[in-house]
């Protein structure tokens, strides 16, 4: 991010992004969706041997179109890592369609538009033509849904490490869970 776009006042499209992160995680639903679909991208990251790491929220600034995104949190991997699976169109594919899939099962849904920057980066960096690219990303999204519903052993795992991906992005939630006190402390009040 530029330095001077952070400077008082700030820069209105930092304002509106930061906005926009603060009220999708105050969704519930949102903040869970995330979850589940972060928590797939790492389960096939780490089946191919890809270290894995959970970033939260962020404003990212894009240079060359001098455009601000937000990003409600993340897995992140080393580039080296993602450029080798990307040299195997059908193991980046499982890799990307997985957090969509996981909605899916999980949820039910997916909201519109969730898997749209995953595809996006398939096309961008997968080694192939993008007719054939399509392709492997529609068979790899079939096989993984169909895969997926049938497997409550890999459900079990996602919904794991899902909990553990909130807990270290957005902390624990102390308005659902306040320290109780002690029944001589209940009592003495």
């Amino acid at each position: 991010m530029p330095s001077h776009k952070l400077l008082p006042p700030k820069f209105a499209a930092i304002v509106e992004a930061e906005k926009e992160i603060t009220r999708f995680l105050s969704d519930p639903c949102g903040r869970l969706a995330l979850s589940y679909h972060e928590s797939a991208h790492a389960i096939q990251f780490r089946r191919f041997g890809v270290e894995t790491k959970y970033s939260g929220p962020v404003v990212s600034h894009d240079c060359p179109t001098d455009k601000f995104t937000a990003c409600y949190g993340a897995v992140q991997v080393r580039d080296a890592d993602y450029l080798r699976l990307a040299a195997e169109p059908e193991k980046l594919a499982r890799v990307l369609v997985a957090g969509e899939i996981a909605e899916i099962v999980l949820i039910g849904k997916t909201d519109e538009g969730t898997a749209d920057s995953d595809l996006s980066d398939f096309l961008i960096f997968a080694k192939g033509r993008p007719s054939e690219l399509l392709l492997v990303w529609k068979r790899t999204r079939e096989a993984y849904l169909r895969e997926l519903s049938a497997d409550l052993n890999q459900q079990r795992e996602i919904v794991h490490l899902a909990a553990l991906f909130e807990e270290e992005i957005f902390g624990t939630d102390r308005s659902v869970r306040e320290t109780s006190n002690t029944p001589a402390e209940i009592a003495a009040a």
